[in-house]
């Protein structure tokens, strides 16, 4: 089965509720729109990493050459568990059911923050301090793909955002920007700033909705949904700097980073009134994990200050 995001796997699903759950988390997510899912059996997938391609060089007649060859790292990610269950107290249903849907908005609510937390993750996930989770791009990405503004951080520049597009391997229309809103202002500044700089364009998500694009890169911003909080905002240490942010640069791909899962969507279930207790009890659990194939799929820019 091919590679799909959890919006195009929803298209196919014959369940209905399901097939909603997986749509309201998309759009609560940057990432997942973009994010393609592989279904694996089992816990975990086994993958292989080039880590160097060896080595060529020319000869005289009657030279040699030195035999060697590049190496390829096998590596493993673990499928995590994720999800929530919905409570709802019977004076609710029966008194507030006339008023809106009340299983439906909660289910909603729900699902919502299941994309908020994929997103949160994704970015800035940690096995030490969550053991349940999975490790996000902030952990995972070292040596040349993490750059930094400065030492102690500085205030973005266009040749150093170019220097992160330039760090990920592809054409710019192939990567995809994520950042705070306030990163965002200070790049379509920094372009206005330019006289006749055609570097800002304007593109069009799954959703309809407008979002510009730099040098042929889609800008996302990351930011919760529920109260506009961002997940990349400044609060992170750039030597003595406690007040700075980071952009990240992905490519997404079946070949770069891409998704794992247990199954095509998130489950969905109603178990109705309990026995145990006067309330209703629904759930939402999903078993996804995040790959990191490609050594130069992704960047990150840190440092970046207000």
């Amino acid at each position: 089965m091919a590679d799909l995001t959890l919006l195009e796997a929803a298209k196919a699903s014959q369940d209905d509720i399901e097939r909603a759950v997986a749509k309201i988390i998309v759009e609560e997510s940057a990432v997942l729109e973009y994010l393609p899912m592989r279904t694996i059996n089992g816990p975990a997938y086994r993958y292989h990493r080039e880590q160097s391609l060896g080595t060529v060089a020319f000869r005289g007649v009657g030279g040699t050459y030195t035999a060697d060859s590049g190496v390829i790292n096998p590596l493993f990610e673990p499928l995590v568990i994720m999800g929530g269950e919905v409570s709802i107290d019977n004076f609710e249903v029966d008194v507030m059911q006339n008023l809106l849907n009340l299983k439906a908005e909660k289910y909603r609510m729900k699902a919502r923050q299941v994309g908020i937390k994929f997103s949160e993750t994704f970015f800035e996930g940690d096995t030490v301090v969550d053991a349940f989770a999975f490790d996000g791009l902030r952990k995972r990405l070292t040596g040349g793909q993490k750059l930094e503004m400065a030492v102690n951080g500085a205030v973005l520049t266009l040749a150093k955002l170019d220097e992160l597009l330039d760090a990920v391997v592809g054409d710019g229309n192939e990567k995809v920007l994520f950042m705070s809103a306030a990163v965002r202002r200070q790049i379509t500044a920094l372009v206005r700033a330019q006289t006749g700089s055609s570097l800002i364009s304007m593109t069009q998500d799954t959703f309809g909705k407008q979002h510009i694009a730099y040098a042929g890169s889609v800008i996302r911003v990351v930011r919760r949904g529920d109260d506009g909080s961002t997940i990349l905002g400044f609060d992170e240490t750039q030597g003595g700097s406690n007040i700075a942010a980071s952009v990240y640069a992905v490519r997404f791909g079946s070949d770069y980073v891409m998704g794992i899962q247990s199954k095509s969507l998130p489950s969905v279930k109603d178990f109705g009134e309990i026995q145990s207790a006067p309330k209703h009890l629904g759930r939402i659990e999903w078993f996804p994990g995040m790959v990191v194939k490609h050594p130069r799929c992704a960047a990150r820019l840190a440092g970046v200050l207000a």
